[in-house]
């Protein structure tokens, strides 16, 4: 295992962590993880070196508004014997929060699923241009000096998938931050706060931990034909996850990328991967590969949906991260496949034409997509 300075904490980071959003299920429900193959994955992990566990309060769950079984499947996990051999970071939900109250008993709970008196690397999570006034005139910043202050966090981070400008007010704002958590790829280096942000945070001092690498896995399986082409030419024999991960590795910038690693075959590769990754390995050549594969996808992707779930559920019952998946790998070139999907394999009450356009996943979308507009290209797409 390779490993990177996280910014101002100190922290010597493992350059892949682990990210606790994806693990194995049972069935498809996300709140009914396969707890030995997680045990199974954490093991191999920290074995080989990874010493960063991501986890938050609403990942699996199957209502964002209420927590996720993550938190507590790691804390149980880790607590029997591997806290002293790893770096543990969960993020309270920015969007739920509406007063101090709110913070204290979310974050005592935080503490307790996760079997620690103290969280090391506390995140306010998922900021964003809309609602972040409201939190922080709601007492964000005075809350997280009073928890620095107890030790009920160590380290004061936050993650945001919205603009550059946000983020410099964020930073602005608070002088206590050490660490930020954005979304970035070879796919979107322009969007959000994208590559300036990274340049943004170094320069400040501030670790950097990357999320969505692999776009919800569409960086690394299946991928079109003319992208293929186009790695088939260049003179790496890489994989098309190590194209993704060995992109962000080649920066300077960054101290370590999460992969939400769904399966013991998955953590394995990963970890594999590391011990080419170096900074600046990838020259112009390698780059200008990167460029004309993003072109590609440009043109063939039309819909950026990472399954990262926080739309979900909906209301109406749409499965909306499945529907866009179909659409999306559809349009890759697998229409056979895919058509068959989801005319045949998702339930009638799942399907896009469910939607009535209510608006409520728009709010909680990172990737500030028009869902119900989407939905409708969805449904005249496959029909009904």
């Amino acid at each position: 295992m390779k490993y990177r300075t996280l910014g101002k904490t100190g922290i010597s980071a493992s350059i892949l962590g682990f990210g606790a959003m994806r693990l194995p299920l049972l069935d498809e429900n996300p709140e009914h993880v396969d707890i030995k193959q997680t045990e199974q994955m954490i093991e191999y992990a920290v074995k080989h070196g990874v010493n960063m566990f991501d986890t938050a309060w609403v990942y699996h769950t199957t209502d964002r508004s209420k927590p996720g079984v993550s938190e507590s499947i790691l804390g149980d996990i880790l607590s029997s014997g591997f806290y002293d051999k790893v770096h543990v970071s969960t993020k309270m939900p920015s969007w739920e929060i509406k007063s101090w109250e709110y913070f204290d008993k979310t974050l005592d709970e935080q503490l307790k699923r996760l079997k620690t008196d103290q969280i090391e690397l506390f995140f306010v999570h998922s900021i964003k241009d809309s609602f972040y006034d409201n939190i922080k005139e709601g007492g964000l910043y005075e809350f997280v000096d009073r928890a620095l202050s107890d030790g009920r966090i160590k380290h004061a981070c936050f993650s945001t998938h919205g603009s550059n400008e946000l983020l410099n007010q964020i930073l602005d704002d608070y002088d206590k931050w050490e660490c930020t958590l954005t979304q970035l790829n070879y796919l979107d280096e322009n969007d959000n706060t994208g590559l300036q942000g990274i340049k943004t945070l170094d320069n400040k001092g501030i670790g950097t931990m990357i999320m969505e690498p692999l776009r919800g896995g569409k960086l690394a399986n299946n991928q079109p034909k003319p992208v293929q082409e186009i790695f088939h030419k260049s003179k790496r024999n890489y994989k098309p996850i190590e194209w993704a991960f060995n992109y962000l590795w080649n920066k300077p910038e960054i101290d370590c990328v999460l992969s939400g690693m769904s399966n013991l075959n998955q953590v394995k590769e990963n970890i594999a991967l590391v011990d080419n990754a170096e900074i600046g390995m990838l020259d112009n050549e390698d780059k200008q590969v990167l460029i004309d594969v993003k072109e590609e996808y440009d043109k063939l992707i039309s819909i950026p949906c990472t399954a990262c779930n926080y739309c979900m559920p909906c209301p109406f019952g749409v499965n909306i991260p499945k529907c866009f998946r179909e659409y999306n790998m559809d349009m890759l070139g697998d229409e056979t496949i895919n058509s068959v999907q989801y005319r045949f394999h998702m339930h009638e009450d799942k399907k896009a034409h469910n939607c009535v356009g209510c608006g409520k996943c728009i709010e909680s979308c990172p990737q500030s997509i028009n869902i119900p507009e989407k939905l409708k290209i969805v449904e005249e797409h496959f029909g009904e």
